[in-house]
């Protein structure tokens, strides 16, 4: 028996019609109770069935295991993620980010919170103490404070007991039950808390990136965009589903991967492991020195970010390797289209990049500065016999510019020297008293200052700090290295102030 063309011709149509009008799930991560999260969501998912005419149900997971496990299955759905879900998750799924979460104030913050009569002030003093830490896929629980304790010498061993929750909220009440000392959520998370009196902050980092919606593969390009739009607009066309969100949302802004990838920095950071996105990037490099904390750096140097992506017209990525030996390497195989370069890495360097422009570092106190750990100002710094000093080796030249500083620092003893690859382990050491003093700029003190205060001390001023010379990659047309050099040198003055340098001029030859 043989089908007519016609009804061949009606069931192929009636198919990818039914394909077209399937269902689109929106996975919903265990943040909250089912409940919550039900109630919260359903006007968002009504308002986004009618936007893109294909209805969308909620399906929420009852834990972090099983929502990897939904979010990885080949469907179209779109998901919301902690930044940590989705990093994790696009690095085996081809995830592609809708928007990304605007968080009610505060929860672009990461704070470590003692309660309010502990004795603990500092990060320091968190040594030997109890640590319970939140929810393990979001970014301000769990990677932040990690690597805050990285910066202080801080591991998993350092603290009598370190374990972990299965959400923020148990943790806060770990915490103000005294069950725990110490742990670490976003700061509006903790609000309750702070404004009740019961917690206070000793520490607080930018987040970075946040949550976001991010769709599966097998939502079409077309769907995607008109989801995008629908989720940008959503404030306007349908304020309710906004409000109904509640403490989760304030409200979507643009996102791109690209956005994620100083979160990606530091998790290969702690963990070793490198979660490169299943979707390709095509965005252009710009090595940063290893001196300042990723979040810092990505930070502080957005402003030249931003620059060389309006210049080129395409994005650029920061890259932060983990020591100058590796910087410097990498390099030399052509990992970075532009790169941020220490005096003595620009002869390194010149086989593989050409000088654009040079910094115009700020003079004196905001250049060079020996420090110490948690020295206290009010009494005189006990200085040891031989007397160790920690600085960014090989291709630093702030043991050279110190020098003399510190030899009438040092009043006639001996001084050791020790050569431990970037500003960063400079501090590290000094937090795990493998040192006495260390040299770094000044910019990176006052840049984790923010974070950390009263973690260092700065002992004295030694000098100006070393230009850094912007370079770039030899292979790159020579039409755009031009053009990034002539816009370079026009930017503002004190466009790079956080950086510890006023400007970009002209490089000496």
């Amino acid at each position: 028996m043989t089908f007519p063309k016609r009804l061949w011709l009606w069931m192929i149509l009636y198919f990818f019609s039914m394909s077209a009008q399937a269902d689109l799930r929106f996975l919903l991560p265990p943040v909250s109770s089912p409940a919550v999260m039900y109630a919260a969501f359903t006007p968002l998912a009504k308002y986004l069935s009618q936007a893109v005419g294909q209805k969308v149900t909620l399906s929420f997971s009852a834990n972090l295991e099983n929502f990897y496990n939904e979010a990885e299955k080949p469907t179209a759905q779109i998901a919301l993620f902690c930044p940590i879900s989705y990093i994790r998750t696009a690095h085996t799924e081809a995830y592609q980010p809708l928007v990304g979460v605007t968080p009610t104030s505060g929860g672009n913050h990461s704070v470590i919170v003692v309660r309010k009569d502990s004795n603990i002030h500092t990060i320091l003093q968190l040594r030997n103490q109890s640590f319970v830490m939140g929810d393990p896929a979001c970014a301000a629980s769990s990677l932040i404070p990690l690597s805050l304790f990285h910066e202080v010498g801080l591991t998993r061993k350092s603290f009598s007991t370190f374990r972990q929750s299965g959400s923020d909220q148990s943790a806060l009440m770990d915490v103000a039950a005294r069950f725990y000392d110490a742990t670490a959520v976003a700061e509006n998370v903790a609000a309750p808390y702070l404004r009740s009196g019961s917690l206070r902050i000793i520490a607080r980092a930018d987040v970075g990136p946040g949550d976001l919606l991010a769709a599966s593969s097998e939502i079409p390009a077309a769907v995607r965009s008109r989801l995008t739009a629908a989720l940008l607009q959503v404030d306007r066309a349908d304020p309710a589903a906004i409000h109904a969100l509640g403490g989760l949302a304030a409200g979507f802004q643009p996102v791109s991967d690209e956005d994620y990838n100083v979160l990606r920095t530091l998790y290969m950071d702690i963990h070793g492991i490198a979660l490169n996105p299943k979707v390709g990037q095509e965005a252009l490099t710009l090595g940063i020195p290893p001196t300042f904390t990723p979040l810092s750096a990505y930070r502080i140097f957005a402003p030249l970010q931003e620059a060389l992506s309006r210049i080129t017209h395409r994005p650029v990525q920061m890259v932060i390797p983990r020591n100058e030996n590796t910087y410097v390497a990498d390099g030399r195989k052509g990992r970075f289209d532009f790169a941020l370069l220490t005096p003595k890495m620009v002869p390194a360097e010149k086989k593989w990049m050409i000088p654009l422009a040079e910094s115009v570092p700020h003079k004196h106190e905001q250049g060079l500065a020996i420090i110490a750990r948690d020295a206290p100002k009010e009494s005189k710094l006990r200085l040891s016999n031989p007397l160790s000093v920690a600085y960014a080796s090989p291709y630093c030249s702030g043991k050279s510019i110190a020098t003399g500083k510190l030899h009438k620092l040092a009043n006639g003893r001996t001084i050791v020297w020790l050569a431990v690859g970037s500003e960063r382990a400079v501090l590290t050491h000094l937090a795990d008293g493998k040192v006495q003093l260390g040299i770094v700029r000044v910019a990176t003190i006052t840049a984790l200052e923010k974070e950390l205060p009263g973690t260092w001390s700065i002992i004295q001023h030694a000098g100006d700090a070393p230009a850094w010379t912007l370079a770039a990659n030899r292979q790159l047309p020579a039409e755009l290295r031009d053009r990034v050099k002539k816009k370079v040198l026009a930017l503002p003055a004190e466009a790079m102030s956080g950086t510890g340098f006023q400007n970009f001029s002209s490089p000496r030859s």
